[in-house]
């Protein structure tokens, strides 16, 4: 009987209140899902994406080496590119847009990655050739010491039937 009221006790005194614990930073850490600094969170990460877009169409070298992530990695076209070879890319005449222009654009959060998705219409021009035909593109932001960076990239061309 004396064994039974010692570990009635150690469970009462010791493992209740440490699982109590657990449980209430857990609970405490999670996210609820739309609250107002997810909202904040995908607002910023939208902000730096367009200020990617916007470095694209300008060639601003400064702005693609502070929102490209050093281990950047970008699939586009047949290429699998790095953040040096991305920018000289757009820099050089290799990438030339024509047009740029998203729609349906969905953006979603998953802690400190933004994955933002859409349809991308644009017309550009790489290394000689012209791709005109419709595309989806995925880009993955990461949060990396204080700020939003693209660290992947993903372009898959659509059959121009598929728009």
């Amino acid at each position: 009987m004396r064994h039974t009221n010692v570990l009635r006790i150690v469970v009462l005194f010791v493992v209740l209140p440490l699982l109590a614990t657990a449980l209430a930073g857990f609970a405490r850490s999670e996210k609820i899902p739309g609250d107002d600094s997810d909202e904040a969170s995908k607002a910023e990460a939208i902000k730096v994406d367009e200020e990617f877009n916007r470095a694209v169409r300008t060639k601003d070298r400064a702005t693609l080496e502070r929102v490209l992530a050093d281990d950047l990695s970008w699939v586009a076209r047949g290429d699998r590119l790095n953040k040096a070879q991305v920018i000289a890319d757009i820099v050089s005449e290799n990438l030339h847009f024509k047009a740029l222009s998203h729609d349906s654009v969905v953006i979603k959060l998953f802690g400190n990655t933004a994955v933002i998705t859409g349809h991308s219409t644009s017309i550009l021009e790489y290394k000689g050739k012209l791709f005109s035909a419709p595309r989806l593109f995925t880009s993955v932001y990461m949060k990396l010491n204080g700020q939003w960076q693209m660290v992947a990239h993903q372009v898959s061309d659509l059959d121009p039937e598929k728009k």
